[in-house]
């Protein structure tokens, strides 16, 4: 049990700096469409670059929440794993359970609005030939 614990907090510090990447990546979605609002490529070619670089440390920390998933024991894995996308699971009321359900949550809608911040700058930016509008 003490060892289950220990890879609670161990994915809960991981979903905390994923939450951390997401917000970050929100935020310079939001700048990006205001540099091109401004016609500032310069600026909106820096925030494509660090936008990039935390999209990536975003992937890395997913990998990682992914692995210490997989030393979970299988009967409280997919307990785990329905926290990570933010729904309740199983009767577990400790504190990295609920904050690993709250943070994938507020993940979920941080994803969810960086989504429609992207489809705006696209399509205002590529219009019909948006990456959007493309069939999928």
């Amino acid at each position: 049990m003490d060892n289950e614990k220990g890879l609670l907090s161990e994915i809960l510090k991981r979903v905390q700096k994923n939450y951390r990447h997401m917000v970050e990546i929100e935020r310079l979605t939001k700048e990006l469409g205001e540099a091109f609002s401004r016609n500032d490529h310069d600026s909106a070619q820096l925030l494509l670059k660090m936008r990039g670089n935390e999209m990536d440390e975003a992937t890395q920390t997913k990998y990682e929440i992914h692995t210490l998933v997989q030393d979970v024991d299988n009967e409280e894995r997919k307990n785990v794993e329905a926290w990570l996308k933010g729904e309740a699971a199983g009767s577990s009321q400790e504190f990295e359970a609920v904050k690993i359900r709250e943070l994938s949550g507020q993940m979920l809608q941080a994803v969810r609005r960086t989504i429609a911040l992207d489809k705006a700058i696209s399509s205002r930016m590529a219009g019909e030939d948006s990456y959007y509008h493309s069939p999928v």
